[in-house]
């Protein structure tokens, strides 16, 4: 019975230090998500309020403290215009701290996202079968579309592009746009923070700037060198405009074929404290820094919410 008792109290003393955090992207409704980067305000809401009723809602600086309750740390990659705008007031509204990971030379870019710029061409594009072209290393590949669904074509042209260079897409953009006679912009919904926006948004008190490379390129496709360039400049960067440290990195994209041991080697090197994937999983007093996992958050209901809270805490 003692000895029981005593595991008992060494599991809910070890599920206290656990730390759950979570992936957002944009907070919106009504507006097209073809890659699913949504949720619906009132969602969010609600969310927020599952987090504050059940776990302890917390920062990336409160890893390594005691807890009496479970945490959760609510994230958001890429900086969207509508991490300010829409995300920020809701936090703010239920007391929730955010980290916003910021792809620094974005910051302003009218053009928008790759990935969002490739929906908008696609959605405009001349409808029925055609190709989309894509130039790399001297070689042209093409890539037929228009024979399935819009989501699909979305899945298999983003799949080609991931591995290039940030400057590769852009050329395979542009000429689809110039072939298609298309916009090659993303909707203005989904634009960058402007610079002006980050430092509103870094102004306020529940709010924790994170880096994420200057570009948002795959880094595990580049060299080391190319590697330790971007995640150094973009914490520099970001230090520069908001005059305060930057210690905390996400991974672009995240999952274990998108960063290697260079990768972290780099993050090491520029002087981070931790950095976070899209591996699925809780954090612990033991997990490494460097490979913290994330749980991606979509655009689900308070129920549904509420029943993921519990799966992920039991996984």
């Amino acid at each position: 019975m003692q000895l029981a008792h005593r595991n008992s109290l060494v599991r809910i003393a070890t599920q206290r230090d656990v730390t759950l955090i979570l992936c957002y992207h944009r907070i919106a409704g009504d507006v097209e998500d073809p890659f699913h980067l949504c949720v619906h305000p009132k969602n969010f809401a609600a969310h927020l309020e599952e987090i504050a009723r059940w776990r302890e809602p917390s920062t990336l600086s409160d890893l390594s403290r005691p807890s009496r309750r479970p945490r959760v740390v609510v994230t958001f990659d890429d900086g969207y215009s509508d991490n300010l705008s829409v995300a920020l007031p809701i936090a703010e509204e239920k007391g929730i701290p955010i980290t916003i990971f910021v792809t620094s030379g974005m910051l302003g870019d009218t053009n928008g996202f790759w990935w969002d710029r490739l929906g908008a061409l696609l959605r405009a594009r001349p409808k029925g079968p055609g190709e989309f072209f894509v130039e790399t290393g001297g070689r042209t590949r093409t890539i037929p579309i228009g024979a399935r669904d819009l989501r699909a074509d979305f899945g298999v042209v983003r799949s080609h592009l991931l591995p290039l260079a940030v400057g590769e897409i852009g050329c395979a953009l542009d000429d689809a746009s110039e072939r298609w006679s298309v916009n090659s912009t993303a909707p203005p919904d989904a634009l960058p923070l402007t610079r002006d926006e980050l430092l509103r948004l870094a102004g306020a008190e529940l709010v924790t700037i994170g880096a994420h490379t200057v570009d948002h390129v795959r880094l595990r496709d580049r060299s080391g060198e190319e590697q330790l360039q971007t995640i150094t400049a973009s914490k520099k960067e970001l230090e520069g405009l908001l005059d305060r440290r930057v210690c905390h990195f996400a991974y672009p994209f995240g999952r274990r074929e998108d960063f290697d041991d260079e990768t972290l080697d780099a993050v090491r090197l520029a002087g981070f404290e931790s950095a976070c994937t899209t591996l699925p999983g809780s954090a612990d007093p033991a997990t490494d820094p460097y490979r913290l996992p994330r749980r991606l958050v979509m655009n689900w209901g308070r129920t549904r919410f509420r029943a993921q809270l519990q799966r992920w805490r039991l996984a």
